[in-house]
């Protein structure tokens, strides 16, 4: 089995090449970690893990990384002894990463998947313990941790139903690529069932519930907020419409909605946060196509006059929905799935979402069971139901009340989760 998954693992990447090293030589990204993907950590990383044991945490990308952010800071307290290695795969989740991450002591460029460079990865960080956020599933990662005997958990684990049908298809393959993970951390019931029934052992899945409802509860503090405010200047007065983590195809749905809504309240502002910045060029032309005014956040000087902000810098989603009156949470009228519905709720911001949201539909289904929330169909019913919240400001404080205390009952994932790891590692022995 291995052997296929290798073979077609190394087709793909001959049959790619030629697109890959086009991408090397026109966009930096690809430049950054290329030794690290390809195996060969820093000096000064090896020199300091040959002392010391770690724990390693991977996150994909920005919005897994976001989401560990309590996790790693829980795990980094329970086991101060070991040193933090955090890897991600994308650059911008890398940049999250050594931004935010406090405790890490090396951040890192995840290997690709082939066994000799996961080898040589493994045997430079020689860690005492793997969490992978999410559902990553890395076959010769997995398989080297456990001819090791490290320790593998699956946190905040997640498998839509549509992933589901097709690691269902392979289940034969699943329970022998699973067969190394000590603990599956699933976020709901229904999750942990489409595991087990993949061929995860089944008495190593828990359900822990969605660490990213503890990230949401932990708001920016007052200096997070304070340099947002050197960027932009406070919040304003007048009304605010966040459209945030959009992807191709909503934000011209969005601005759309947004020129027929200023009509009403003149002064409405709306802020755009695509949800993957290299995108914002594209987005750019579309506002001046509409002759929009706007403003790019990495061009602010300490003031934010115009209709619009471009957002075109990672990690400030968070703090803006903090500004909002109104939001839109995208990815959802595209089916990628939906993004962070427990970010604007957190904030106490009535929120509206498409139809696409099954990458999480505890959250989704929990949001709108509480009047936490608003599915719209389309663009027309966006418009529609973001006008109907600005023109009715109990309406919209009611549903904003009712997402956040929907967050706030459903804290405590990071403790569960804190807890299964120490299982997986007594385990150990």
């Amino acid at each position: 089995m291995y052997l296929l998954y290798n073979a077609l693992a190394l087709l793909a990447i001959g049959l790619t090449l030629p697109y890959w090293v086009w991408r090397y030589f026109t966009t930096p990204k690809y430049k950054e970690g290329l030794r690290q993907r390809l195996g060969t950590l820093p000096a000064a990383v090896v020199a300091d893990l040959a002392d010391h044991p770690c724990l390693w945490l991977h996150a994909v990308s920005v919005g897994e990384t976001m989401a560990a952010l309590g996790l790693v800071e829980a795990l980094h307290r329970r086991y101060p002894e070991l040193r933090v290695v955090f890897s991600t795969v994308t650059a911008t989740g890398q940049r999250v990463a050594r931004e935010r991450v406090a405790c890490a002591d090396h951040v890192i460029y995840f290997p690709l998947d082939l066994p000799w460079m996961v080898r040589r990865v493994v045997a430079q960080l020689r860690p005492q313990l793997f969490v992978v956020m999410e559902t990553e599933i890395w076959p010769n990662c997995f398989r080297e941790l456990g001819r090791r005997g490290v320790p593998i958990v699956i946190a905040n684990g997640r498998l839509s139903p549509s992933s589901f049908q097709g690691y269902r298809r392979l289940r034969f393959v699943m329970r022998r690529v699973l067969a190394p993970v000590t603990r599956f951390a699933m976020q709901s019931e229904g999750d942990g069932a489409r595991m087990r029934a993949i061929g995860a052992e089944p008495s190593r899945v828990v359900v822990t519930g969605n660490v990213k409802v503890d990230e949401a509860r932990a708001l920016p503090d007052a200096a997070a907020m304070a340099q947002l405010a050197t960027r932009i200047g406070g919040p304003t007065a007048g009304p605010v419409w966040i459209c945030a983590s959009t992807h191709e195809g909503e934000e011209a749905i969005c601005l759309d909605a947004f020129a027929r809504l200023r009509p009403q309240w003149p002064e409405l502002r709306l802020i755009l946060a695509p949800r993957h910045p290299e995108r914002c060029d594209a987005v750019d032309r579309l506002l001046r196509d509409r002759g929009i005014d706007f403003l790019r956040l990495s061009a602010a000087g300490g003031r934010w006059h115009e209709p619009c902000l471009l957002v075109d810098e990672v990690g400030w989603v968070m703090r803006l929905y903090g500004y909002a009156t109104v939001a839109f949470v995208g990815g959802s009228l595209v089916a990628t799935g939906g993004h962070n519905l427990l970010e604007p709720a957190a904030w106490g911001v009535a929120s509206c979402f498409g139809p696409h949201t099954f990458n999480f539909p505890d959250i989704t289904e929990g949001l709108l069971a509480a009047g936490g929330g608003i599915r719209v169909a389309d663009g027309a019913t966006l418009e529609r139901e973001t006008r109907a919240l600005f023109a009715d400001p109990a309406r919209r404080q009611a549903v904003g009340e009712a997402a956040r205390r929907l967050v706030e009952a459903k804290g405590g994932a990071v403790a569960r989760t804190v807890a299964v790891v120490a299982e997986a590692m007594e385990a150990r022995g």
